[in-house]
C-alpha cells in the first residue's frame, strides 16, 4: 500500500513540472527575463502565470487524491480480511473520478486560501507575520478535522464532495462533539522521530556544504531529505488507513484490524 503515496508523489511532481514548463514556454523565457530585470510585469503575464500555477496545483492535487483513494479502497479490503491489489484500488478510485475531480478542486482552493492568509512575510512586520501564521495554522487544523472522512466517504460510500464534507462534519460532531481541541493524532510519533530530525539533518548538511565542504555536506543533506520523504510517505499511508478504520468505528462501532475501540475513541483530543 506504500506504493500509492510514493507513485502519487512522483507523478504529481512530474505533472507540476511539465505544466510549469508549459507556462514558461507560453510566456516566453526572454520575456520573463526582461520583466524580471525591469520589474515591470504586464497584467496579462500575471494572469497567465496564475492560471498555469493553479492548473499545476490542481492536477498535482487530483493525482494525489486519485492514488490516495486507491489506498483507501485497499485499506478497507485489508482491514476486513479480504485481499487487495494496487490495480484494484486504483480502478475503484477511477470509478469515482467525477467526485474526486470536484474534491481535488475544493482541496486546491482551500490550500490557496490558507497560503494567501499565511502570506510570505515579505511586507509584513513581525506581529502581522505571527498573526498570519497562527491564523493559517488554525485554518489548516480545522480543515484537516473537517475533511478527515471525506475521501473514505467518496470512495467507499459513493458520496459527492459536498455531501462528503457535510457527512464528515456530522460524523465528527456525533462521535466527539463540538469542542474538538486539536487535530487527529495520526503519524505524530513518526513526525517526531523522523520528519523533524530529517529536516534538521538536511539543514545541517546544507550549512556544511555552504561552509566549503560539499563532499560531506551534500550526502548528509541528501540523507535528511530521504528520511523526510520516507516519513512523509508513511504518514500519508497511515492517515488513509486510519481514516478507513475510524469510518467503520463511527458508523458501526466496529474496531477493525490492529486498532481497538479505546484507541479509536481517543484519536481526537476533546476539551474536558
Amino acid at each position: 500500500m506504500l506504493a500509492f503515496p510514493v507513485v502519487s508523489a512522483v507523478l504529481a511532481i512530474v505533472a507540476a513540472l511539465i505544466i510549469g514548463g508549459a507556462g514558461v514556454a507560453a510566456l516566453g523565457w526572454s520575456t520573463l527575463a526582461q520583466e524580471a530585470n525591469t520589474g515591470e510585469v504586464p497584467t496579462s503575464s500575471v494572469v497567465l502565470g496564475v492560471i498555469f500555477m493553479f492548473v499545476a496545483a490542481y492536477v498535482a492535487t487530483l493525482i494525489t487524491v486519485l492514488f490516495m483513494g486507491g489506498l483507501v479502497k485497499c485499506a478497507d479490503e485489508e482491514l476486513q480480511g479480504r485481499d487487495s491489489s494496487f490495480g484494484a484500488g486504483l480502478s475503484a478510485s477511477f470509478s469515482r473520478l467525477p467526485a474526486l475531480m470536484g474534491w481535488a478542486l475544493i482541496e486546491t482552493l482551500v490550500g490557496w486560501l490558507i497560503s494567501a492568509v499565511q502570506g510570505n512575510g515579505a511586507n509584513d512586520n513581525v506581529l502581522v507575520t505571527i498573526l498570519r501564521l497562527v491564523l493559517s495554522s488554525l485554518m489548516q487544523v480545522a480543515w484537516t478535522i473537517i475533511s478527515f472522512f471525506v475521501l473514505p466517504l467518496i470512495i467507499l460510500r459513493g458520496k459527492g464532495p459536498a455531501q462528503a464534507i457535510k457527512e464528515s462534519v456530522k460524523l465528527i460532531r456525533a462521535t466527539w462533539g463540538m469542542q474538538v481541541a486539536g487535530g487527529v493524532r495520526i503519524g505524530g510519533i513518526i513526525a517526531l522521530i523522523a520528519v523533524l530530525p530529517g529536516i534538521l539533518v538536511a539543514v545541517v548538511g546544507g550549512f556544511i556544504a555552504m561552509s566549503g565542504t560539499p563532499a560531506v555536506g551534500v550526502p548528509i543533506s541528501t540523507i535528511g531529505v530521504i528520511v523526510v520523504i520516507v516519513a512523509t510517505v508513511l504518514i500519508s499511508a497511515m492517515k488513509a488507513i486510519f481514516s478507513v478504520a475510524m469510518l467503520h468505528f463511527v458508523e458501526q462501532g466496529a474496531a477493525l484490524g490492529p486498532f481497538n475501540a479505546d484507541e479509536l475513541q481517543s484519536a481526537v483530543k476533546v476539551r474536558g
